[in-house]
């Protein structure tokens, strides 16, 4: 009698990739970033709306800030003369000054002014003493403490001076540099041109969403998953759709990317069976392609190509594996062809909340839960179910990936682990 198997519980015991040599993610991502070139095109813009581009030199302050010497604090200025004096001191008040509204006359000694913050600083005035510090009436005030000088004022420069990068080459623009570039005088800044990326999907089984499906048909979720994944500003992102399981389409479809992409990114194809058609396609359209088989779980092999100036890479089609793929190879891909500052934005800590099990040998990208934290703050997380590269439900129910190192095996309950959480890991 054939008894049918549980397809939900059952664990594969053939590895498909046995006896391969497996790259490691830092030798792949050497392979992936090989020969890659910075693409050319600048674009000078206001800042307005710039969030989320690369600036594209060195952006330097054009005036000294502070701007000129300013109180911190709402207070009342003294003249050096009076500094070297006796508390209490009872002097009169001789003028005022607020933010937008500079005293008119220079403060002499023997008496004070009333001064605001972020209001420049009375000529003659040496220090500010806080209010608190002192009692007032309507025509004077009596300082109970005399601050040394400079006291409580923001000397003009002391934050940076006239001609200091404010914004460095590379750097992905956000609200802290909007705020410098504006407070040192850059209305308008040059960035890199907006990197052209085509998003493609591969395979006979794929309908879009919405369509009516097959009795063998399959939903492309990739697709609509990596243009959510490339929704920077930075980028100008064209959906090139479905293409069947034929070497020629491809390579036709390929080509004509070819002529108004930096960056073609793919799904499916490239696993080496029969059906898979992107390495051929590649060549077939003129260009250059290299297989990458990594050490990693999910993820099976991936591609670099190239076709004229347009680069390739070639994601698997099952998702999960697509989404971590993307993560290690596909973010630093496109930080490169912007000539943006690499940052390593997979990297945090977190306690496992039970038994990971985990076969020695490859990389494993997990989805995991918090479930609480630890008295130093650190999260606490547990596994969501078996995972795999096509199990969708676990990657939305979960708060991050761990990632389990290839040279452990199983892990125990409050080791450890690498962290990833979705919270930071969806951006360039």
């Amino acid at each position: 009698m054939n008894v049918r198997p549980d397809l939900a519980t059952a664990r594969a015991v053939d590895d498909c990739l046995a006896g391969v040599a497996l790259l490691s993610l830092e030798q792949a991502r050497g392979v992936i970033l090989d020969g890659i070139s910075e693409i050319s095109g600048i674009e000078t813009r206001p800042i307005t709306g710039l969030v989320g581009r690369i600036a594209a030199t060195d952006i330097l302050s054009e005036v000294a800030l502070p701007r000129f010497d300013n109180s911190a604090v709402d207070g009342f200025a003294l003249h050096a003369d009076d500094l070297r004096r006796q508390t209490p001191l009872t002097l009169k008040i001789g003028g005022r000054a607020a933010a937008g509204h500079a005293m008119a006359l220079a403060l002499q000694p023997g008496t004070t002014a009333r001064v605001l913050t972020g209001a420049k600083v009375p000529e003659g005035a040496a220090a500010i003493v806080l209010e608190e510090r002192t009692t007032r009436s309507s025509t004077e005030v009596t300082f109970h403490f005399l601050p040394e000088i400079g006291g409580n004022i923001r000397g003009q420069g002391e934050d940076l001076s006239s001609g200091t990068i404010v914004v460095a080459k590379g750097t992905i623009i956000d609200a802290r540099q909007i705020a410098i570039l504006a407070a040192s005088g850059n209305a308008r800044i040059p960035v890199k041109r907006k990197l052209r990326v085509g998003v493609l999907s591969t395979g006979d089984e794929l309908v879009e969403a919405g369509y009516e499906t097959g009795p063998s048909s399959i939903v492309d979720t990739n697709g609509p998953m990596l243009r959510s994944l490339l929704g920077s500003s930075a980028l100008a992102v064209s959906d090139l759709g479905i293409i069947a399981d034929d070497r020629d389409e491809v390579a036709s479809a390929l080509s004509d990317a070819a002529s108004h992409l930096d960056l073609l990114i793919t799904s499916g194809g490239v696993a080496g069976s029969d059906a898979d058609h992107i390495e051929g396609a590649i060549v077939a359209a003129g260009g250059r392609c290299e297989t990458v088989k990594l050490a990693l779980r999910p993820g099976k092999p991936i591609a670099k190509g190239s076709i004229g100036k347009m680069q390739v890479l070639a994601l698997p089609g099952n998702p999960v594996a697509a989404l971590v793929n993307f993560l290690l190879f596909g973010r630093p891909l496109i930080r490169s062809l912007l000539g943006a500052v690499e940052i390593n934005k997979l990297n945090s800590s977190a306690r496992a909340g039970d038994i990971f099990s985990h076969k020695a040998g490859r990389t494993e990208f997990m989805p995991v839960s918090i479930k609480g934290y630890d008295r130093d703050g650190i999260p606490i997380i547990s596994k969501l179910g078996r995972g795999g590269s096509a199990r969708l439900l676990p990657l939305v129910m979960s708060d991050g990936f761990a990632e389990i190192d290839p040279d452990v095996g199983d892990l125990d309950r409050n080791a450890i682990v690498k962290f990833h959480p979705f919270s930071t890991a969806f951006s360039l």
